[in-house]
């Protein structure tokens, strides 16, 4: 392959293989920071929500245990989404995939609202509210919420068409939303009930946050139902929430791998750019020699073609001098051979 062709791939690689080593570190510091949070629960709980000066590291994993009610006829879908669970699918209902269940829950003697993710039911309940309501109920239900504060999801944008349309709404009437976007939903709920037009005042009143509150399988089942033989919502445990796949160190190691193709990447290119320069270097060199034998070669054509000239010059010359010399000769014979006149002839008889 020629070696600018190779310079180029070697200049994409170590592009790209830069970008993911910077990415790596990125996120290997977002793994330790989730690691850090994840001792929050081990903190004593909450019995309400934080307060407004408590930063997302300080909250997130906080463990809380919350009294008051669910409006279940406010709930709504997050999906579809696979089961959340490392563990994978128990069997063929929850290998379908199915939705995660957000309803909103009033805070007793507060009257503050928090979105509160129950769990994930399966995919024949996001079919009609009818459905859905045989894995949580309908109407009001008293319940004490345990579990914990986990921050809204965020669906990125693009640079060409602007902000994501799917965080704000779900993606059709009464369909499910494809994010956790707990303040949006909070919103539109108290649209719903109350009316656009006492949405400032049911904002002040209620609250609205950019958190939601995650329920964890503790097997109490206060408000979990039975449905086919099996526990609904299905919730994730402590260990489920904790697993971390990929961990800072091996994160370290794909830094390390990624920087070295890019250093290796730079060296083949630092390579292929010494040999371009070689390259052209000889090709400066075979130019050079084609037009000094380009030269040599016109100078001998014109010193041949001024000997062919010279020689024809003489050959002309030559054909001239001895057409002369033939005249002259042909002159001479011709005066000794030329008859007497008759008159001549007889002068000479009689003398």
């Amino acid at each position: 392959m020629r070696p600018d062709y190779m310079g180029v791939m070697f200049l994409c690689t170590s592009v790209v293989s830069f970008n993911a080593g910077i990415w790596q570190i990125f996120r290997r510091g977002q793994k330790k920071q989730l690691m850090e949070n994840h001792k929050n629960m081990e903190k004593n709980p909450l019995t309400g929500l934080p307060s407004e000066n408590a930063t997302v590291n300080e909250s997130e994993y906080r463990r809380v245990r919350l009294d008051g009610s669910f409006d279940n006829e406010g709930s709504c879908l997050v999906g579809p989404r696979s089961i959340p669970s490392y563990k994978g699918a128990a069997n063929e209902d929850e290998s379908r995939g199915g939705f995660l269940v957000m309803t909103p829950f009033e805070i007793a003697n507060t009257g503050e609202f928090v979105m509160v993710n129950r769990g994930w039911v399966p995919i024949d309940a996001g079919k009609h509210r009818t459905m859905l309501r045989q894995y949580i109920g309908e109407g009001f239900t008293p319940s004490q919420v345990r579990g914990i504060l986990r921050k809204e999801e965020f669906i990125g944008g693009s640079l060409f068409w602007g902000p994501n349309p799917n965080n704000d709404g779900p993606v059709a009437a009464d369909l499910s939303w494809l994010a956790m976007r707990p303040w949006n939903m909070i919103m539109a709920y108290y649209r719903h009930r109350w009316g656009a037009d006492h949405l400032k005042e049911s904002v002040q009143k209620h609250g609205a946050h950019h958190y939601y509150v995650e329920m964890l399988e503790d097997f109490s089942g206060d408000d979990q139902r039975i449905v086919r033989g099996r526990a609904w919502p299905r919730r994730r445990e402590v260990d489920e929430v904790v697993y971390v796949h990929l961990t800072p160190i091996v994160h370290s190691m794909y830094v390390v791998f990624w920087f070295s193709v890019t250093a290796g990447s730079l060296y083949g290119m630092l390579r292929c750019w010494r040999r371009q320069q070689a390259l052209f270097a000889l090709r400066k060199f075979a130019d050079r020699q084609s037009t000094q034998l380009e030269t040599l070669r016109q100078e001998q054509a014109q010193s041949y073609m001024r000997a062919v000239e010279e020689v024809e010059q003489r050959k002309t010359l030559g054909t001239g001098v001895a057409a002369a010399a033939g005249a002259g000769a042909q002159s001479s014979i011709g005066d000794s051979f030329v008859t007497p006149h008759p008159e001549e002839r007889t002068s000479k008889k009689i003398n």
